[in-house]
């Protein structure tokens, strides 16, 4: 049945299964090209100053709040050991374990913003993409940001660290019982991230493909987006891993690594001066690329859209309204 169905979805595609993997990505000059008129100064800067700030403060923000959260760890150790000894009551340290939690809770929540912000901004790129005539700015952003439909987006995040941490779980299990052999431990751990970098790439187009087909979303499973996405990416991994290494990865390699050797030259010769400031350059640089880096992924989908029939990705994908009504169960 699940082969029937699958060839099915390749039969509308146009292509045969062993010729899934075949289909041409983007080029990296075609990919360049395209993305020189997004890098207008002007729209640029508008786009970075919302976007930067926001990084900067969500950066700020969640060290912060790690930071009191392992303080707040410690105390808890050291709590649980008073009340080994009768010096402190269970109500202090249920008190104590609520604050930690309400304080993971608040980073949680921090870190969600920022994320529907760069959706917000990555969907502006692709509006602007399909239209060279639309501009994006902090108040487009703004109201992108507030028009997401926020509860869907963190069950597609959820569904897909879900489906991640799952497919990594065995390889765990394993490097628990070799916990002595360093050899099969490391081993395991690399596959554990080859495993993270597959999937990844296998969920990458889940976000614009749900946009794509977003009123269909409605009470229907998130998880959908990641079956179209699997099926989009049949033939693109190795092409997007590529595109995403060397237009995003090796500009955050270069600067990481520029600046990092300047905080590790302030901590070998104990010079603070460098450790500040190759901290503070490492923050800045990274919250002026965020605008950039944010546009590789909506810039590849609109490139390699063209070349799949998105329609048919949704073949068979989502239940049937009358299953979800429960009208098809009545008697």
């Amino acid at each position: 049945m699940l082969g029937g169905r699958k060839l099915k979805f390749f039969k509308n595609q146009g292509r045969t299964p062993e010729k899934a993997a075949k289909l041409d990505g983007v080029g990296i000059k075609e990919f360049a090209a395209s993305l020189k008129p997004l890098l207008n100064k002007r729209e640029y800067l508008m786009t970075m100053w919302p976007l930067a700030g926001y990084f900067i403060i969500w950066l700020a923000l969640t060290g912060m709040g790690l930071y009191f959260a392992y303080s707040l760890l410690a105390s808890l150790s050291m709590s649980i050991m008073m009340i080994m000894y009768g010096m402190m009551t269970i109500t202090s340290l249920l008190f104590a374990v609520g604050e930690f939690l309400l304080l993971l809770v608040a980073v949680v929540v921090i870190f969600f913003l920022f994320y529907c912000l760069q959706v917000g901004v990555q969907f502006g790129y692709q509006d602007r993409i399909q239209n060279s005539a639309k501009v994006l700015s902090a108040s487009s952003i703004w109201n992108r940001f507030k028009h997401l439909r926020k509860n869907q987006l963190l069950r597609l995040v959820a569904y897909s660290a879900l489906f991640i941490f799952l497919w990594q779980l065995p390889l765990r299990i394993l490097a628990g019982f070799f916990a002595g052999n360093a050899i099969v431990v490391n081993t395991l751990d690399v596959l554990n991230e080859v495993i993270a970098i597959w999937k990844g790439l296998q969920y990458s187009q889940a976000l614009y493909l749900y946009r794509a087909k977003q009123p269909a979303f409605l009470g229907q499973s998130m998880r959908h987006a990641l079956t179209v996405s699997k099926r989009y990416m049949a033939g693109f991994k190795f092409n997007y891993f590529l595109i995403s290494l060397l237009f995003a990865g090796v500009p955050s390699l270069v600067w990481g690594g520029l600046t990092g050797g300047l905080i590790f030259y302030g901590v070998y010769t104990a010079t603070n001066p460098c450790i500040w400031i190759g901290a503070v350059l490492l923050v800045l640089g990274f919250a002026a690329m965020m605008p950039y880096l944010t546009m590789i992924a909506p810039l590849y989908f609109e490139k390699t859209r063209t070349k799949v029939q998105v329609d048919a990705l949704y073949t068979d994908v989502f239940t049937p309204v009358a299953e979800l009504t429960g009208e098809a169960y009545q008697d």
